[in-house]
């Protein structure tokens, strides 16, 4: 099992980095109780995680100087959930910059590099 990069993390939600991102700095928060997906989850968590993610969100354009930001969430497989645990992704954007396929696996000096600097600016607000 391969280590997971934790951003962020309380009783009830972790935010990781995800291990194929579209950008550096790309973060899943996931609750840590089992829900399917946003229509299982209750209102309460799932107002925790989108706060977290808005958290997560300017730390990204303060640290890592992202242009913009997208907040994504998928549901059913007709959507492309493919991890069946409610999740939203946290994605930072950047003029000039492309998606690349295949997604590469993340490096780990870069995420090293990444959760410490998105860290510290969440401890600081």
């Amino acid at each position: 099992m391969k280590e997971a990069y934790i951003v962020y993390e309380d009783d009830e939600v972790i935010a990781f980095l995800d291990k194929y991102p579209l950008f550096k700095g790309h973060t899943l928060v996931v609750p840590k109780e089992h829900y399917e997906n946003i229509f299982e989850a209750p209102d309460e968590v799932l107002c925790k995680l989108i706060k977290i993610a808005k958290k997560i969100a300017k730390a990204q354009i303060k640290t890592l100087n992202a242009d913009g930001v997208r907040i994504l969430q998928n549901n059913g497989r007709a959507a492309k959930q493919i991890i069946f645990h409610v999740h939203f992704h946290v994605i930072p954007f950047y003029y000039g910059l492309e998606i690349k396929y295949p997604r590469l696996e993340i490096n780990k000096d870069d995420a090293v590099e990444v959760v410490n600097l998105l860290r510290e600016a969440l401890e600081n607000g």
